[in-house]
């Protein structure tokens, strides 16, 4: 198909989508020459591609500072695309039951190039609590909801997955032999759930089983996730992984599944 095929690709547009996904909320804005360094291209054809986007209404600058930020359009777009899969409308009221019974805050992820993005995700009222957000990515194989959802990926594509992503160390409990990590996949499609026991973030905790659509396929996962002192009380995951894989199950019969 020509989206698989290279050679159809027009190189200014990867470029200025690079440029679109490089915001994020721990770095949501970029001076000209940070963009150009980023991007490994001289200052006019930066230039140009600031231009483009800001004409778009994809980018604006700060007049003050100089610095380029993502404008409401962008926003725009990505809200489109989560609310078009259904699964947030589907899932809400289940995080926040989620988030009440567990008083710990619940997330709602996809996997997306490798990596999990959050969709979706509930507060809990305590002052010490997970930070993220909606829009945030991170790796698949030392999250909860990432392995739940690698775990379900076809045989060929979890090939895939291993040959193109390196398993980095993170955090002393990271898991960074593909073997290791291969049995840890077949244990969560056992159980039903994943465990992320402080393997991406030191002091961060989660639990997360899947959900499925219409067809059976797994879309998507929920997690809830906390400090580990909190998290790896006695008791506590034999209490939160039935409700997680609860809700779990609640999300996918709205979805069509069962």
């Amino acid at each position: 198909m020509p989206g698989q095929n290279g050679r159809y690709a027009i190189n200014s547009v990867l470029r200025a989508t690079q440029i679109l996904q490089s915001f994020s909320l721990e770095k949501p804005t970029y001076t000209h020459a940070e963009i150009s360094k980023n991007l490994g291209l001289n200052k006019a054809a930066v230039t140009r591609l600031l231009f483009t986007l800001e004409k778009a209404g994809l980018l604006e600058k700060d007049v003050d500072s100089g610095k380029y930020g993502l404008a409401v359009s962008a926003y725009q777009i990505g809200s489109v695309y989560i609310n078009l899969t259904g699964i947030p409308q589907a899932a809400r009221p289940h995080l926040s039951e989620l988030t009440v019974l567990c008083k710990e805050s619940t997330h709602l992820s996809i996997l997306r190039e490798y990596e999990v993005v959050y969709i979706d995700k509930v507060e809990c009222s305590r002052p010490i609590r997970m930070m993220s957000y909606v829009g945030r990515k991170m790796p698949a194989y030392c999250t909860g909801t990432g392995k739940v959802l690698l775990a379900h990926l076809s045989e060929e594509d979890l090939k895939t997955y291993f040959h193109s992503v390196r398993l980095k160390q993170r955090t002393p409990n990271t898991i960074t032999r593909p073997a290791l990590l291969r049995a840890e996949l077949e244990e969560v499609r056992r159980t039903g759930y994943a465990v992320d026991n402080a393997e991406n973030e030191m002091e961060v905790m989660s639990l997360a089983a899947p959900i499925r659509d219409q067809t059976g396929k797994v879309v998507a996962a929920v997690s809830t996730a906390g400090p580990v002192y909190r998290m790896a009380e006695k008791g506590i995951r034999e209490k939160f992984v039935p409700l997680v894989i609860q809700a779990a199950e609640r999300i996918s019969r709205r979805l069509g599944c069962g």
